[in-house]
């Protein structure tokens, strides 16, 4: 090829990434991404720098570079200006689409496959999450550390030098912070020696023994309760149904069709002949001890397999690496026909099956996450400058709907600012899905009691109305007041001075998101409304108090002893829950009493400390 000719071979690929996924460049920030953000604020010094890059979250995931270390380094620098964390995943997808190709054309020797590999894996619509949220860069970094680990053993494979294969370990290993997808790349490397390069297969066994060291240590990581999205089932026919689902989003006439309305047939007939094209390449291929195609199904299937258990967790991008494999599959089924003339028509027409629906739906979705991410970012916005005209006053968010709920108000924005003081109204709750997977709603909400309490402090109510913010504390305040007296909150959020009416002996001033106790200590709540029904408590003991040996937590509810708690390090942070006596179903008003054995005495302060609590709850 000529210079330009090869310059548009390689920039076309990346030339369609950009025609596809654009609006990626224009969306903000949600959902998880407030998390990371929010990071950085918690690093004061070396130990805390540690903690935060290094110390298991999210699952007991450990991804310091695409998570931790990305997120805070990028925050330092931009805050919360979207675009260039953007423009870094666009450059990082760049370099993806260029190791494709250059993968898919040593693989085939077929320029046609290599060009054609890159094309069709951009157009996948499990590309959107990952081009859109911020969140699910590890997934591009992580292909980035195995397609170059994996292009650096096929340059071992042909040449023979041991630069390229100790230069792969390096790659391998910096993947483990990228995703723990990661693990599977022995696997990916071994299936491809045993199949097409059969000499190399042993040294591919050392960095099985990596994969497992590291799966051992996330294993102890990782929190032993149980968790509804990432309960593991391993019964055959949940591994297919989840494999089916999988497949079937990949090729994407399905989602095409349920879009436009068409009778299910015409997508199952689409997938079928999909599915037979890909399936019916390889095992020709394979009759002709042509053994690629099976590698690149094996690819497939060899980084799915960790995820297909996750069956309450079904998400797009989870197919982002997969599919690499199948992508090489089709990349090298389009190579090979081109070279049949009349097989060539075909070819292009089963392409064009699959792409132009898939890029359809991609343009769609691309368009729903950018409007529901700059809805994010204007109420983010709005409330800032709520905040600045008005410093230290309460904020009450009134109509905040169901999304705009789980992909903002849910990730707590706020904290970034360093504010707890931004609640919903009560009137919001009903129109917000509770998803009991994910927590309760009630502690972004502001009860009545409280809000009235609120009010009266100052407090101002703004309503969401047209992607905008209207102050409507008057109004707000009026119709409040025109009603009864609101009952009891059923979660006291002891970090607010709004809850103060609910608060007996024992308790001294809010501080910075929390309020220490005595002792001995009163919270008034309403009583349960069924039976079954617990009392939460959420606190902390620090660490001084710990080394002094257990503290034990001794609490009555309306009189009735509970069970004895023992505090130590390992609990410190502590949630004991209760189940309320029947006998207090339907009370208006009961007494929450503990008493600790034990209390803090710090030279410098006249108090006795006893412990540091967030919430009280009935639930």
């Amino acid at each position: 090829m000529i210079r330009a000719t090869r310059g548009a071979y390689w920039l076309a690929p990346i030339a369609l990434c950009l025609a596809l996924y654009w609006f990626g460049l224009k969306t903000w920030f949600e959902q998880d991404d407030f998390a990371w953000l929010n990071l950085r604020n918690h690093v004061v010094d070396f130990h805390s720098f540690l903690w935060a890059m290094f110390s298991p979250l999210a699952q007991g995931t450990v991804r310091p570079w695409s998570e931790r270390g990305f997120f805070m380094l990028f925050s330092s620098l931009f805050h919360l200006h979207a675009l260039p964390y953007h423009v870094f995943v666009f450059f990082n997808q760049f370099v993806n689409i260029a190791l494709l190709g250059m993968v898919t054309l040593r693989l085939t020797k077929s320029e046609i496959a290599g060009f054609a590999a890159p094309v069709l894996w951009i157009c996948n619509l499990v590309m959107v999450t990952p081009m859109a949220w911020v969140s699910a860069y590890n997934e591009i970094q992580c292909a980035t550390f195995l397609l170059l680990s994996f292009y650096l053993f096929l340059r071992y494979t042909e040449t023979g030098r041991k630069g390229f294969y100790w230069a792969q370990w390096v790659t391998f290993l910096l993947g483990f912070g990228a995703n723990e997808i990661n693990v599977v790349y022995p696997a990916l490397v071994a299936l491809y020696a045993i199949l097409l390069a059969r000499r190399y297969w042993l040294s591919t066994l050392p960095m099985f023994v990596a994969s497992a060291g590291y799966v051992l240590l996330h294993g102890l990581s990782v929190s032993s309760e149980a968790s509804f999205y990432y309960d593991m089932d391993f019964r055959a026919r949940s591994l297919i149904r989840t494999l089916q689902y999988y497949w079937r989003l990949m090729l994407a006439f399905s989602t095409y069709a349920d879009s436009r309305q068409w009778h299910r047939w015409t997508a199952n007939l689409a997938v079928i002949v999909l599915t037979l094209t890909l399936l019916g390449f390889g095992a020709w291929q394979a009759r002709r001890r042509r053994f690629l195609p099976l590698f690149c199904l094996g690819w497939f299937g060899i980084a799915l397999a960790p995820l297909l258990p996750l069956h309450n967790h079904l998400t797009d991008y989870y197919l982002f690496i997969p599919t690499l494999g199948i992508a090489m599959l089709a990349g090298n089924a389009i190579g090979t026909a081109w070279r049949t003339p009349w097989v060539r028509p075909a070819a292009i027409g089963l392409a064009l099956l699959y792409a132009v629906p898939s890029g359809l739906i991609v343009h769609r979705n691309m368009k729903v996450l950018f409007e529901r991410m700059d809805r994010a970012r204007l109420l983010v916005e709005s409330v800032a400058y709520a905040k600045h005209i008005h410093p230290g006053k309460l904020i009450l968010l009134d109509n905040v709907d169901d999304e705009l709920f789980w992909s903002t108000i849910y990730g707590s924005p706020f904290h970034i600012f360093g504010w707890n003081d931004v609640f919903l109204t009560p009137e919001c709750a009903p129109l917000i899905k509770p998803d009991p997977h994910l927590g309760r709603v009630d502690p972004y909400v502001l009860p009545a009691s409280a809000a009235a309490q609120a009010l009266d402090q100052g407090a101002l109510v703004y309503a969401v109305e047209n992607r905008k913010l209207r102050n409507i504390t008057r109004t707000y305040t009026a119709v409040l007041r025109s009603k009864p007296a609101p009952p009891l909150a059923s979660l006291v959020q002891l970090g607010t001075p709004y809850f103060d009416s609910q608060l007996g002996d024992g308790w001294y001033q809010v501080e910075t998101g929390y309020r220490w106790s005595s002792g001995h200590a009163i919270v008034y709540l309403p009583g349960p409304t069924a039976p079954g029904q617990k009392l939460s408590v959420h606190g902390l003991a620090t660490e001084q108090e710990t080394k002094l040996g257990p503290l034990h937590f001794a609490l009555t509810i309306d009189g009735h002893p509970q069970p004895v708690h023992e505090i130590t390090a390992k609990n410190a942070d502590f949630t004991f829950e209760y189940v309320l006596p029947a006998d207090l179903i339907g009370r208006r008003k009961i007494e929450v009493a503990f008493t600790l054995d034990r209390v803090l005495r710090i030279p410098t302060d006249t108090r006795d400390l006893g412990l540091v609590f967030g919430e009280f709850g009935v639930q």
